[in-house]
């Protein structure tokens, strides 16, 4: 599993050309897997608020853009809040799993972790686990001649 800056990274993209919209769009394709992570991997954002989000508005999500691209930071508690516990068991771990993340940045009190780092090591010790549950999503195409035809992406047809 790639877990990208605390997002995910595409597993692939498919080109879609929109000949009203003028030229070819790619669009990333996501692993089912990783996008169950999502409210895991981010506990604080309204995910209701994300999924309901008007066309025009602003996502909930725009505001999760780190301010130095490619730098996603966690502080103990952050790293604690993903994996519902204690700051002080997140200490315990730091202390007893040599293989845990090194911080990054931050001071001795108040160190800061890879995101991405910390998140594989969280998976790899059990300490989260991917919701069993994913979500069914879906492909709205319009047809040629008008119409429009929905597929389910975990359809084989």
């Amino acid at each position: 599993m790639l877990v990208k800056l605390g997002f995910i990274a595409p597993a692939g993209s498919v080109d879609i050309e929109y000949k009203h919209h003028g030229g070819v769009t790619t669009v990333p394709l996501y692993n089912a897997e990783e996008v169950a992570l999502l409210p895991v991997v981010w506990p604080g954002v309204d995910w209701r608020a994300a999924r309901t989000v008007a066309g025009g508005r602003r996502s909930p999500l725009a505001g999760l853009a780190p301010v130095v691209p490619g730098e996603y930071r966690l502080l103990l508690a952050g790293v604690a809040q993903i994996a519902r516990v204690g700051r002080a068991a997140v200490v315990q771990w730091r202390r007893r799993h040599d293989d845990f993340p090194a911080p990054v940045g931050g001071t001795d009190v108040h160190p800061q972790f890879d995101r991405a780092a910390v998140l594989a090591w969280l998976l790899a010790h059990d300490k989260i686990e991917v919701p069993t549950r994913t979500p069914t999503a879906s492909l709205l195409m319009a047809c040629h001649g008008g119409g429009t035809r929905t597929f389910r992406l975990d359809d084989p047809f």
